[in-house]
């Protein structure tokens, strides 16, 4: 075993998340229209980004919040050992949790992109928005790894109460909980998506 070095870890990543994309690679602008940022920009929301051990227990090592861009682009803040191989999970209020679909040996400089295909995620979990282009599921409001009607039952409470801002229910990113949010969840349930993982 060779030395290895702890780091301020480089690790960018491109990821999208099925309720926020748009087209052509984008997705809402989340935090302006939920009212959380005053100006519009190219903020889509925040996510978890965790590193975990490639072998069983799978012990988190690391984790950072990241501003995810509305281009599908954030970079880890967390710090990691030169050489090692770790799972990235990423997690995010109305996500399904989802974990790279193999341990990522970490290099001074590692891109990891989860867009290009089902196959970059474990156990092939996600959605295909766009021709070529892959997101995570959405649907996950109460964060038990299942998509379910139980998450259903949450959009629903909130459209009858007239919600708007940041909410997780708030589906497709608009600002408001309305009727666009039910589908994109409605269809994950009836495809019985649930987080896949070690």
């Amino acid at each position: 075993q060779g030395f290895q070095q702890a780091f301020k870890a480089t690790l960018n990543l491109k990821l999208y998340l099925q309720g926020y994309y748009t087209s052509g690679g984008q997705m809402e602008n989340v935090l302006y229209n939920q009212g959380v940022i005053p100006t519009s920009g190219n903020e889509c929301d925040t996510i978890e980004i965790q590193l975990r051990n490639a072998i069983p227990p799978y012990n988190q090592i690391s984790t950072s919040n990241a501003i995810l861009q509305t281009n599908g682009t954030a970079t880890f803040g967390g710090t990691a050992n030169i050489g090692s191989a770790y799972y990235i999970v990423i997690k995010h209020r109305n996500t399904l949790e989802s974990w790279s679909a193999n341990p990522i040996t970490i290099t001074e400089n590692t891109f990891y992109d989860f867009s290009v295909g089902a196959n970059k995620v474990y156990g092939d979990n996600q959605s295909e928005v766009e021709s070529g282009v892959w997101a995570l599921y959405s649907g996950d409001l109460n964060q038990d790894e299942n998509i379910d009607l139980l998450d259903l039952g949450d959009i629903e409470t909130d459209i009858n109460n007239f919600e708007f801002g940041y909410f997780a229910s708030d589906i497709n990113g608009d600002g408001n909980v309305d009727l666009l949010d039910s589908p994109t969840v409605e269809a994950n349930i009836n495809g019985f998506i649930f987080s896949s993982h070690p």
